[in-house]
Parts: C-alpha cells; sequence; structure tokens
C-alpha cells in the first residue's frame, strides 16, 4: 500500500484492517482532509506525523471500514421516537396510566397516539403480552379518555411479525365512522366485535404491507414533514454509535422522505453518506412513463448528488396485494412508518415497467423475496434489450434461491443486496420445511459470493446492528428453536464483514473512493471493543462499537 504523502490531521493507532484486496495487515492510519493518507505498520505511519498531528491510541481496539447498511431504514428509526411509548407496561393499567398521563396534558378533543403495545423493536405478541392476556378494549380506554380520541398504533408486519393489533376508543372509532356495519375492503384486516356484534376498538392486521389504517383510518393523524425531519435527525446518532458511516435506501424513498434527507444535506447536518432511490407515486404504467420521461431525467444513469447525498434510480415492485393501489388513490403520500410508497404491480405491468426503465435509463431496483423465480425470468427478458447489468440494477430482499436462478443473477450482471436477519432469524418459520440444499440458498450470500455477483448485506433495523447482521449470515440461527437454517450457507467472518462495509460502494458508483481503508479513500471507519475476525460466531454479539468518524470526523464517540 503506497500512501499519498503529506502530514496527518490525525493519527490512530490499534488493530487496523483495511479490508483492501490484498488483505493488508496494519496497526496505524493516517488521515488528511477527511480522507485516508495511509494505513500500515506503526513506525512508517508515524512518519507522517507533523506538529499539530492529533495521535489517538485505541490500544488493543480494532479499527475497521466504517459499516455500510445497504437497507437501512434510517429515516424509520428515530421516527419510532416521535410518538409516546409504551415500554414497559406489563399490565393493562399500566396501559391506562401512561394513556391518563398523556391525557392529563393534551387538550380536551385532541388526538393521544402513542406507539405499540409491547417491547420495542419488535412488539412480539402484542395480544399476550399483557397480565391480563388481553389487550385493553375501547371501554378500558373509554375509562381514561372519555373526551379524547386514543389510538395505540399498530408495528408494521416488517418490524415483526403478524398478527398485529391497534387500538381507538369509542370516540377514536367514532372519528373513523366504524360501527357494527363497518367492513374492511381489505383482506387480511378484521374488526374485532363484542358478544352483542359491536367493535371493541381492536383491529387486527395480518399483512405485512401495512392496510389497517388507510384502509380504516382517515382521521387518525398521520406524521407530518416536520416529524419525518425530525425522525431522521434522530436516527443518525442511532446509525453512527453501531459504526455505520453509509447507508443505501435501494427500498425506495417517498417524496416526503426524500425531502427529509435534502432537508438535513442542505442544512449540513446530515452525518450518514446516504444512497436513495426513487419510490414512484404513479399507479399503472402511463403514469409511470410519463413521470419517467418528464420527472425523473436527473435520476437517470449514476444519479445526482455529492458525497454526502446521492440519488439514483427508481424502485418497482413486484407482485403484491392489489388492493392497495385502491388505497393509495386515496392517499398516494400515507406511507405511515415506511420510507417508500408500497409499489403494487402485476407481473405484466412490472414487466411493462421494467422496460420503460430501461428505456429511460433509470437503474431499477426490486425486492424479490420468495418470488425470485418469477422476478428473473422478466430481467431475463429486459437484459436481452439493455445492459441491465452495466447499469447496476439490484435486486433485493432475496429469501429462497434455486441455483438457476442465481447463475441468471451472474450472467445478467446485476447487483443483489440480501436481509440474512429478516429471512434468517426473525421470520424463519416459513421456511423451515425446505430440504437441506434449499436451506443452504436461503438468503444465498455465500452461493453469491463464490458466484462473483456483486452482493451486499444489510441490516433492515431490526436490529440496526451490522454485527447481529454478521452474526446471523454465520450462525444461520431461527430465533425461536435455534435450528441452523442451512449450515451450508454460513459464510467466514470476512466475507460477512465485506458484505457489511466495503461491498456496498459499488451501489452509488463509489467503489474508487468508499470503502476500504485506503489512501485517497473516505476516511470513514468504526473502532470496535474486539476483532471481528477473529472472533467467535458468539463473540460477535460481545463486539460494540466505541467510536465512529465520517470524513475525519469523529460522529460517535470522540476521543479526548
Amino acid at each position: 500500500m503506497t500512501h499519498r504523502g503529506g502530514t496527518a490531521d490525525c493519527i490512530l493507532l490499534g488493530d487496523v484492517l483495511p479490508l483492501d484486496a490484498a488483505n493488508s495487515q496494519a496497526d496505524a492510519v493516517a488521515i488528511a482532509d477527511g480522507r485516508i493518507l495511509f494505513a500500515s505498520r506503526r513506525d512508517d505511519v508515524m512518519q507522517l506525523r507533523g506538529n499539530s498531528t492529533r495521535i489517538h491510541d485505541f490500544g488493543a481496539s480494532t479499527i475497521i471500514p466504517g459499516f455500510n447498511d445497504t437497507h437501512a431504514h434510517s429515516d424509520s428509526l428515530g421516527l419510532k421516537t416521535i410518538r409516546p411509548s409504551l415500554q414497559g407496561a406489563r399490565s393493562i393499567k399500566d396501559v391506562l396510566d401512561r394513556i391518563r398521563a398523556l391525557v392529563a396534558g393534551t387538550p380536551q378533543g385532541e388526538w393521544v397516539v402513542t406507539m405499540p403495545i409491547g417491547e420495542p423493536p419488535y412488539y412480539w405478541e402484542a395480544d399476550k403480552s399483557l397480565a391480563e392476556g388481553r389487550l385493553p378494549d375501547r371501554h378500558d380506554l373509554d375509562s381514561v379518555a372519555p373526551d379524547h380520541p386514543v389510538y395505540i398504533t399498530s408495528p408494521s408486519g416488517f418490524w415483526g411479525e403478524p398478527p398485529c393489533f391497534m387500538i381507538l376508543n369509542s370516540l377514536g372509532l367514532k372519528l373513523n365512522g366504524i360501527d357494527r356495519t363497518t367492513k374492511p375492503r381489505v383482506d387480511g384486516v378484521e374488526i374485532l366485535l363484542d358478544a352483542s356484534g359491536e367493535p371493541t376498538g381492536i383491529i387486527v392486521e395480518r399483512n405485512y404491507m401495512r392496510m389497517a389504517e388507510p384502509d380504516l383510518l382517515p382521521a387518525t393523524p398521520r406524521f407530518r414533514l416536520e416529524d419525518r425531519i425530525e425522525g431522521l435527525r434522530r436516527s443518525l446518532p442511532m446509525y453512527h454509535e453501531k459504526g455505520t458511516t453509509s447507508v443505501y435506501e435501494g427500498h425506495g424513498c417517498a417524496p416526503d422522505v426524500v425531502a427529509s434527507f435534502r432537508e438535513l444535506w442542505e442544512r449540513k447536518e446530515l452525518s450518514l453518506r446516504s444512497g436513495l432511490v426513487l419510490s414512484p407515486a404513479w399507479l399503472g404504467t402511463s403514469e409511470a412513463e410519463y413521470a419517467m420521461r418528464h420527472w425523473m431525467p436527473w435520476a437517470r444513469g449514476q444519479g445526482f448528488g455529492d458525497e454526502m447525498l446521492k440519488i439514483s434510480g427508481v424502485f418497482v415492485g413486484y407482485g403484491g396485494n392489489l388492493q392497495f393501489n385502491d388505497l393509495l388513490r386515496k392517499n398516494m403520500g400515507d406511507i405511515g412508518w415506511g420510507g417508500g410508497l408500497p409499489n403494487v404491480n402485476s407481473p405484466a405491468d412490472y414487466e411493462e415497467i421494467c422496460m420503460l426503465a430501461a428505456k429511460y435509463d433509470l437503474r431499477l431496483h426490486t425486492l424479490a423475496s420468495d418470488k425470485l423465480h418469477e422476478v428473473v425470468p422478466i430481467l431475463e427478458r429486459v437484459a436481452r434489450h439493455y445492459p441491465i447489468g452495466q447499469r447496476r440494477w439490484v435486486i433485493e430482499h432475496i429469501s429462497k434461491a434455486s441455483p438457476r436462478d442465481l447463475q441468471a443473477i451472474k450472467a445478467m450482471g446485476v447487483a443483489v443486496t440480501l436481509i440474512p436477519a429478516h429471512y434468517l432469524w426473525k421470520v424463519a418459520r416459513p421456511f423451515a420445511d425446505l430440504d437441506e440444499q434449499q436451506l443452504d440458498l436461503l438468503s444465498p450470500a455465500k452461493a453469491l459470493v463464490e458466484l462473483g455477483v456483486p452482493v451486499s448485506a444489510a441490516t433492515d433495523a431490526v436490529p440496526n446492528d451490522p454485527l447481529f447482521c454478521m452474526w446471523t449470515m454465520i450462525a444461520r440461527k431461527d430465533r425461536r428453536t435455534g435450528r441452523v437454517m442451512g449450515p451450508g450457507g454460513s459464510v467466514s467472518n470476512e466475507t460477512a464483514l465485506r458484505l457489511l462495509t466495503v461491498n456496498g460502494s459499488w451501489l452509488t458508483f463509489e467503489e474508487d473512493r468508499k470503502g476500504p481503508l485506503l489512501p485517497g479513500y473516505y476516511a470513514d471507519l468504526a473502532v470496535l471493543s474486539g476483532n471481528p475476525l477473529t472472533a467467535t460466531t458468539e463473540g460477535l454479539l460481545d463486539i460494540s462499537c466505541t467510536a465512529t468518524m465520517v470524513g475525519g470526523r469523529w460522529v460517535y464517540g470522540a476521543p479526548s
């Protein structure tokens, strides 16, 4: 490794893992003007010391390239702190005490809205989490809030696992027009009734996609743009304390989310390098072509932006519940906790939109989940006409896969981002009946790396800890049973770490300046309490981030 020369602004001492192609070893790294000068042996690096160079000795700690979370939902984590929490409530009485206190500080007639019942971040089995073995109903809530509409929100199925529950008091039901005759217009939603046929105030959501609220609750408060800006501001330190220096939101970002990032970027508050993909507010292929042709030229090709905020391409969803399109027509901006507009398309519409995206040079991102076998043939047909691999199209959120589909991905040259914790740990149950060979290809990091496919891994904010995600890729343990979900799919510590750090720069066309700790690259790094390459699988869970730097500036745990 050859250094750039010059004098260092600061020199960091510790166990340095540059994660370059040569797997270099180092025990010091020099930084100047927000870039890496040199990472090598301490004696060599110290030659770059000047009179004003700051020396930070991290002892036995390990210094690695900053984590690049390539499906982070970085806007939503802080958003979850905007509303009052019910965390720690163990009984209906505890819940009511919290509601009573909120009512006391809220003008009569105004909404009282809280976070869900259960323990964050997942809110597993909220209906069984309280001492009484049931959820509070509208009568319980009426007893402490007769003159305020109350709404206890539901977590998205993507946070935890359906069924999820939302609860309203009598005034809340009335303001939303819900009575004994009300019927949901979408599948997977149920209004619970009591013995006399009246609503109990509890609404059950069995969909992963949030559908009950836009269908049944037009009067409940929604997040404002100001909430989303503040939520993103609160999210930044939550990611930095995990060692994350970059995020890539390939799931698509709705207009208000893009506006939130732009606002913090303009104020120079955006300390997390952010790559965004657009989540389109269109319905149907004719609207899609109009938007691509007239409104999205700046998002074509490599996109537009600077070293802190880049926008490129468009997210297009495959399949899904087509009923959601009817809900979208009512309020295109109603995205709830999500960062993007749910994008629901029939296979035929999906293929047509893919062809349009290719025609207008908009790099496409798509979420495959368990439909990879349906998505791949469509993309292959697009690839016969357009160089989608050269344009760096991306398939995200792959669960199960076949060797044929993975070979096709390699042949097309498209990239993949994986969400290992979602399929291997959080919701492994639907895949329990797959045979061992199929399980080895569940969230198939190892197979993709061996094929040479550009692949990265991401947390999906479940949780937002890359070291936990790293553990998931190696251990592959179902949280319920402890079963190893395909031991043949386990990757090495090094592979897992690369997928979570240096590999993601390919998605933002920054592989020549972001990722490994090489001369001239961004000085984005994390200081860890232990070495993730030598840690045992379970030992990874004991490692924590103690400091994080972005562009040569400490954003978390700044040393004195």
